[in-house]
């Protein structure tokens, strides 16, 4: 049989509809499937660290930008404040800024992240099918990937409901790869990679610098095997460029390590979110869930490696001799996939980098466009007994790892394994390059994911907090209610069974960052960075939950370094206690406190009177020194005015994180950690009086400014370069036509039939 081609086809130059068609459909598709874990349960995207930290973080990026300030460091979100360290805030990235501005206004903070969501997956589609078609893939082929990549059992199960960050970096991420090899192969300008890798990178995940480097270097290996050599220049710099454009983006995280959990990060392996190689036979059996452990045990609760039912399955069908014939323009792409399966399988602590797992979406991108690339070729049509017999046995051996990873998933494992059978049989029978082929993909894709969501509702392998998703409703609940700075001794473990729910414990309190988005100036919030010294004095998990009684007793003890209670440190105004935490329904009240609520569920303290100075922060100065006043200058600066002084510290209701300067009449004084981590400020000796001024700058915003000012120049040379480049190439002699890349007339190309 031979392929038919359409007219369009035939002369080089595919109608519009050919064009739109297959992505358009493409992303029908996703959104539908997207919707699909929404039928059963609606907050799908809802969940985990989404609800506890991301919703909160972009609540504020988008209240800041719209006010026209940049939210470097919130106080009154305490340790989940300093978003200049935290990275992934997406407020240095210009789409996540307008996302997050434009979903501010929808009360239902649900919808609103979801909503953004979608607008990621969608993104990640485009981005496949993109990719996909500037490596030689046919349309429709790279229409079937660009819609199983997004919808797979990592992507939309793990980052899709939880961890927004790594959702947000596979929105861009193959972007920059499709700008790399246009650059390379049709010497596109170069500062297109360059804004496709700041978008990505200023996602804040680190991981994404990894494949930013890989992307070069592939891409450049193939520039230099198969394209055009000069553009290797042009591809390392745009990298370069795009590092100096985010130094300013990673650099506060690790000048600020130092009062943080991560400072002591190092390499092992306690085998914690570290798949198996065995566990990748798994990919094509949406009922597997691999022998990986993680926090729920050892299993996963959703089909964590789940690719796409007909990836494995169609192996055999395929010309590998492709691979081979192409490998000049290919061999950056071999390149990236083998680097990625080995971190995917390497230690589960590299560093910073933990938890593999992680890495799987990166991974299966290059193995998707491979697919892609061969399935181009068509299907193969001798020994089809063989091969029917192989496509068989694989679906045989993914339901077998399925089964001996859970065996009391037997019957899900067997009834799925003859649907997926049928499945490819029938993909078998209409062949892959077509409509019909991307029709029977796609339904399928469709389908079984539809039988995942009833088997895995939602990932239970994290947290599912089941927040309150109205942000009127946080606010007629908490804002007039807790006043002034609130501790929240609560955990989420001591919550009874069944009261985990909207109209339960968060009717008293709240965990996460969600306080802020109820305008409440609370301790509790959610860290990826945390703060050291106030974290151990009210025993603070990274959630905001206490894990410790003793954290009462804490709060009315003077810390080490200080003679006043850490309450009044704080300057707290509120103090709401759990009481399967803490009971204290019949504590005496600390002085200058009183009981103002208590029921079944909580004790809510408050102050008797009024704080000094309610403009400002200071809460500990020396005996003899008289203020004359506290006052915000800013979000951030302070200024105090005082007399009759003689050195002495001053400590104020604001965690020393690096960045503080202090000056007394314009000279400098130290600023430093204080009791519990608060900052603490040294007034000299010899000054009676004047006034003290506070600031913080990011760390390394002077660096960050000085590289970003570099890459811009840089770009702006890579702008002049490839106009010149151009030039050149304008002037030189055309080349022979055997000597044009192969790729070059696949891209063009739309095929409807199989290879014979």
């Amino acid at each position: 049989m031979t392929a038919t081609l359409s007219p369009a086809v035939e002369s080089g130059k595919p109608g519009f509809r050919e064009r739109v068609t297959p992505p358009l459909t493409m992303v029908v598709l996703v959104l539908l499937g997207a919707a699909i874990p929404m039928y059963r349960n609606h907050i799908f995207y809802f969940w985990d660290d989404t609800a506890a930290a991301a919703v909160p973080v972009w609540q504020r990026v988008g209240e800041a930008f719209s006010e026209g300030r940049m939210p470097l460091l919130e106080l009154d979100m305490w340790r989940g404040g300093n978003f200049a360290a935290e990275v992934a805030t997406g407020m240095w990235n210009p789409v996540e800024v307008l996302l997050a501005v434009g979903t501010g206004w929808i009360d239902n903070i649900a919808l609103g992240i979801t909503i953004v969501k979608f607008a990621f997956l969608v993104a990640f589609s485009i981005g496949t099918f993109l990719l996909a078609r500037e490596y030689g893939a046919r349309p429709w082929i790279a229409a079937a990937i660009g819609t199983a990549l997004p919808l797979s059992g990592y992507v939309l199960f793990m980052d899709g409901t939880s961890w927004i960050n790594a959702l947000t970096t596979y929105g861009f991420l193959p972007y920059v790869w499709w700008t790399a090899r246009r650059t390379a192969r049709l010497g596109k300008s170069t500062a297109w990679v360059v804004l496709t890798g700041f978008l990505a990178a200023t996602t804040g995940n680190p991981y994404v610098l990894v494949s930013i480097f890989l992307i070069v270097l592939a891409v450049s290996l193939e520039a230099w095997l198969a394209f055009d050599k000069r553009k290797i220049i042009n591809l390392f710099a745009a990298g370069f460029a795009v590092l100096m454009l985010n130094v300013i983006v990673y650099l506060p995280f690790s000048l600020t390590s130092s009062v943080s959990y991560r400072k002591d990060s190092r390499t092992f392996n306690d085998g914690f979110l570290s798949p198996q190689l065995q566990d990748f036979f798994g990919m094509s059996n949406p009922a597997a869930q691999p022998l990986m452990e993680i926090w729920s045990g050892e299993n996963p609760t959703f089909p964590a490696l789940y690719l796409a039912w007909f990836f494995l399955p169609l192996l055999p069908w395929f010309r590998w001799s492709v691979l081979w014939e192409k490998r000049r323009e290919l061999l950056g792409l071999y390149l990236y996939t083998l680097a990625y399966l080995l971190l995917v399988l390497g230690p589960s602590n590299l560093n910073v980098f933990r938890w593999p797992a992680r890495l799987i979406p990166f991974f299966f991108i290059p193995l998707v466009i491979i697919w892609a690339i061969v399935a181009s070729e068509g299907l193969q049509k001798t020994k089809t007994k063989a091969r029917t017999l192989s496509s068989l046995g694989i679906v045989l051996v993914g339901a077998y790892f399925g089964w001996a990873a859970l065996p009391q998933t037997n019957l899900r494992q067997a009834y799925t394994m003859v649907i997926v059978m049928v499945a490819v049989l029938v993909l078998l029978r209409v062949g892959i390059g077509s409509f019909k082929g991307f029709a029977v993909m796609a339904v399928g894709t469709i389908g079984f994911l539809a039988m995942q969501t009833v088997w895995f509702p939602g990932n239970y392998s994290v947290a599912d907090y089941k927040f309150p998703t109205s942000e009127k409703g946080l606010e007629q609940r908490f804002e007039h209610r807790y006043e002034g700075v609130t501790v929240s001794l609560s955990n989420i473990g001591k919550v009874k069974p069944g009261d985990l729910y909207p109209g339960g414990a968060y009717q008293d309190f709240i965990f996460g960052t969600n306080f802020s988005v109820a305008n409440v100036e609370a301790l509790t919030a959610y860290s990826g960075v945390g703060f050291n010294a106030m974290d151990a004095a009210l025993c603070t998990a990274y959630n905001g939950s206490v894990d410790c009684p003793e954290s009462w007793k804490s709060l009315w003890t003077p810390p080490k370094g200080s003679d006043k209670p850490l309450a009044d440190l704080l300057r707290a105004e509120t103090v709401v206690v759990q009481n399967n935490l803490i009971d204290t329904r019949n504590v005496p009240a600390p002085e200058g406190w009183h009981k103002a609520e208590s029921s079944d569920r909580v004790v809510v303290w408050k102050r008797d009177a009024k704080l000094a100075f309610p403009d400002g922060r200071l809460s500990s100065y020396p005996d003899g020194t008289r203020i004359e006043s506290d006052r915000m200058t800013g979000k951030v600066s302070e200024e105090v005015k005082f007399s009759g002084a003689n050195g002495g510290k001053l400590v104020f209701s604001r965690l020393a994180w690096p960045g503080y300067v202090a000056k007394v009449n314009g000279q400098d004084v130290p600023a430093k950690l204080g009791p519990a981590g608060l900052l603490e400020v040294e007034l000299p000796k010899g000054v009676r009086e004047g006034t003290l001024q506070i600031d913080w700058v990011m760390p390394g915003m002077t660096i960050g400014l000085i590289t970003g000012a570099v890459g811009i120049v840089l770009t702006l040379g890579l702008i002049f370069l490839d106009r010149s480049q151009r030039r050149r190439r304008r002037d030189e002699p055309q080349r022979n036509s055997d000597q044009e890349p192969l790729d070059d007339v696949i891209r063009e190309t739309v095929g409807t039939g199989d290879r014979k």
